[in-house]
């Protein structure tokens, strides 16, 4: 009986070992794993953003609200990315009164006055064009530059109408109220084989009524109801924020 005890005792030991060895290797392999991947390369920085040309009109928009959308100023026609500091342009901060904006005579007179909110630098001192060129070395240290503000075009109804996508190498636009966008992007949505053929026309009216009519393609907002206004001003929002403002539609003379 005694010699059955002992070697009960004797495994119930090696089992215990067999179990120690057991948790001593799977602790070495979860400490091996975890120092290989603290040895991994750290993760690439994210693509720089480009967006090319911009109205100052679509620049507005880019001014920290839109979470989709980075924070730009511009200075001088050069656009900033100044996303990364959060802090000092994010909305409700410092200088969230920059962005969206042309700030070069801002830059220079160190002001936060809407009125300053220009590239005109006429009648600035030496000193104050000495503070913008040191503003401008700083943007071009910390900020990317991606993109350059580019003048509003002013639209005939005939050369709106030949962005209608019927010529493959010109964008597609269309206006509303007089603004015109480049909707090439959707052009699924609104070219010649699109839900609303919309290219190439003024379409205040119909996008108020939710209609795809030929005759309601202009800008008459008469006898529209208050519903119909709102819908329009829900169709300007969206693509304010989706789509970039290209120029104006001038009247007929």
């Amino acid at each position: 009986r005694y010699v059955f005890l002992l070697q009960a005792l004797h495994l119930c030991a090696q089992a215990m070992d067999f179990v120690t060895l057991v948790l001593v290797f799977v602790i070495v392999v979860v400490l091996g794993l975890i120092i290989r991947g603290s040895k991994r390369s750290p993760p690439p920085p994210p693509a720089k953003y480009e967006l090319g040309d911009v109205t100052l009109e679509a620049l507005r928009f880019y001014n920290g609200y839109d979470w989709s959308k980075p924070t730009l100023v511009a200075i001088r026609s050069k656009v900033y990315d100044v996303s990364n500091k959060y802090d000092v342009y994010g909305p409700g901060k410092p200088s969230n009164a920059y962005t969206g904006r042309e700030i070069a005579r801002a830059l220079a007179l160190g002001s936060m006055d809407e009125k300053d909110f220009t590239a005109d630098l006429d009648g600035l001192t030496a000193e104050q064009l000495e503070r913008l060129e040191q503003a401008v070395q700083d943007f071009e240290r910390l900020h990317d530059r991606v993109g350059q503000v580019v003048a509003l075009r002013n639209f005939t109804v005939e050369e709106l109408a030949r962005h209608d996508g019927s010529d493959d190498s010109l964008p597609l636009y269309l206006s509303i109220k007089g603004t015109v966008y480049d909707i090439t992007k959707g052009k699924q949505f609104y070219g010649p084989d699109g839900v609303y053929p919309f290219a190439g026309k003024e379409v205040a009216r119909a996008f108020a009524l939710f209609s795809t009519e030929e005759k309601d393609c202009n800008d008459n907002l008469e006898g529209l109801s208050y519903t119909e206004l709102e819908n329009l001003r829900d169709w300007i929002g969206k693509f304010n924020s989706k789509y970039a403002i290209v120029g104006r539609l001038v009247p007929p003379k």
